[in-house]
């Protein structure tokens, strides 16, 4: 976006929060008067970590309150999920969602939360493409040579699954049916213990977060292959995206994004929408979230997040059954 486009941008969000209706939040206690909470439903130092604590920094000087970085793992999402559903609707309880939010109401018999029903949308943040890698020792330069290989060896290919639900398990799903390869799935909790027996062979490959996997590239201790990406990731400029290998159907991108309980004022969801959109223009925002292989999403409404929350809660059941998945 050219610098005059960013310099329009910013004025139109600070008129459109000068044009709310002042006793809208005045009639909450002169909102926010007291430290916000954002939930993260995985262990501190992934991902959705990372992304929580860059925007509490660009927004607590903004908000004037502190931000509370409060990470709550377990169930594949769904404790901190959950939690954050059954919080006060006061606008300082936030979700930091990703992908697993709108897949384990199809994974679950009893679903712990609705989507739809139990949360409203605030702002997509960004997005963080996952890359195929092998180990080196695996002995593959390509996706070719790797077909190949899952073709030939006896029982497929062995791969690290860091969370039924996830875009790293979903995505595998979609290069399985995609290369027809036969496939087993090892499960872990989390990225970094899935990546530790990748590194040692004892997993043949893994659809890695971008923000993990150029590390273990550059020490040559993994290969990648391609991105689950619409274009060439900055930081692997050479490795190809699935589309770009003939596997386009291998699509799912991990995104980011603030949620809060559906009971929340909308006059408080269109402020926290509002200064969100403010800070995801500044330089400094942008390269706290390039630091870990995260794109910024600019762009977008909170009818827009909204619609791709829905696009993406009715693509999963079709993916789920040709996994061959079923609810626990």
């Amino acid at each position: 976006m050219k610098e005059t486009t960013r310099r329009f941008a910013l004025k139109a969000i600070a008129a459109s929060a000068t044009a709310m209706s002042p006793w809208s939040l005045e009639a909450q206690g002169a909102w926010p008067n007291k430290p916000i909470k954002i939930i993260v439903p995985v262990a501190a130092g992934g991902i959705i970590d990372l992304v929580a604590r860059n925007l509490a920094e660009a927004l607590q000087p903004k908000m004037g309150v502190p931000f509370v970085i409060d990470s709550r793992p377990g169930a594949d999402h769904a404790i901190g999920t959950q939690l954050v559903a059954r919080s006060d609707p006061d606008g300082y309880s936030w979700l930091c969602g990703s992908v697993p939010f709108t897949t384990t109401s199809h994974l679950r018999t009893v679903p712990p939360f609705d989507p739809f029903k139990d949360f409203k949308p605030v702002s997509l943040l960004a997005t963080s493409p996952n890359v195929l890698v092998v180990p080196t020792t695996l002995g593959v330069d390509n996706m070719a040579e790797f077909i190949a290989l899952g073709k030939r060896k006896s029982g497929g290919l062995t791969y690290a699954n860091p969370g039924t639900g996830s875009s790293n398990h979903l995505g595998t799903e979609q290069l399985r049916s995609a290369t027809g390869i036969e496939m087993l799935g090892i499960p872990y909790k989390g990225q970094p213990p899935a990546i530790v027996d990748l590194l040692t062979g004892r997993v043949d490959f893994m659809l890695m977060s971008s923000s993990l996997a150029p590390a273990h590239i550059e020490s040559g201790k993994l290969k990648a292959l391609g991105s689950v990406s619409t274009a060439r990731l900055p930081k692997l400029p050479n490795v190809p995206t699935m589309k770009e290998l003939g596997f386009d159907s291998v699509n799912v991108i991990p995104w980011f994004g603030i949620l809060v309980p559906a009971g929340t004022p909308d006059a408080i969801v269109e402020r926290i929408h509002l200064d969100i959109r403010g800070v995801a223009f500044t330089a400094g925002y942008r390269d706290g979230l390039a630091r870990f292989g995260a794109t910024p999403a600019l762009d977008h409404s909170i009818s827009d997040f909204a619609a791709s929350l829905r696009a993406e809660f009715n693509q999963w059941p079709a993916l789920l059954r040709q996994a061959g998945l079923s609810k626990t």
